[in-house]
């Protein structure tokens, strides 16, 4: 036992005993916010709110629990290539989906409009369009603007058939 007493007191040796017994039970490991993986869930809103992840920036976009801890693990690495390509590429990783991103010099387009290319493996609905295009913009540079997203769907068919789909929707204001 370490005695914490400056003088040698009897009152505060059996304090110091009392404090040994009480608070060396506890387990401190819980109080190691590193270690992401082995935290309580229920500390990961509250890790998310310190690392500002809540919301937009991809906590509401996480539909299980392994995605919050990735997004947590990834949150400082994502804060500071904020506004980059590499931003958006990971956020999305970060829900399962994998992106590609082209921007205006790299096709000709206009300046400062870029376009997100998502390869999925599982459906594609207008509610997940809505939570992409929030990522993205939680993301992306502000003087940049999303052009267009595109969407590639592959699904592996029990017997071998070829397939081709190729839709578009063009909106003239």
């Amino acid at each position: 036992m370490n005695n914490l007493a400056p003088i040698n007191d009897i009152n505060l040796k059996v304090f110091d005993q009392i404090c040994e017994e009480r608070f060396g039970e506890l387990d401190l490991k819980v109080l190691d916010v590193t270690d992401i993986d082995n935290l309580p869930v229920d500390a990961l809103p509250h890790l998310a709110e310190q690392y500002h992840i809540t919301g937009n920036e991809g906590w509401k976009f996480c539909r299980n629990e392994q995605e919050k801890r990735s997004l947590i693990k990834n949150a400082i690495q994502l804060h500071k290539y904020r506004g980059t390509k590499y931003a958006i590429i990971k956020a999305l990783s970060l829900i399962n989906i994998t992106a590609f991103v082209t921007e205006w010099f790299e096709y000709n387009g206009s300046p400062f409009f870029f376009k997100v290319l998502l390869d999925m493996e599982t459906s594609y609905d207008s509610d997940l369009e809505l939570q992409v295009i929030d990522l993205i913009n939680e993301n992306k540079n502000v003087r940049s603007w999303l052009e267009r997203i595109i969407v590639y769907l592959k699904q592996e068919a029990l017997m071998p058939i070829m397939s081709y789909i190729s839709t578009s929707e063009e909106i003239i204001v």
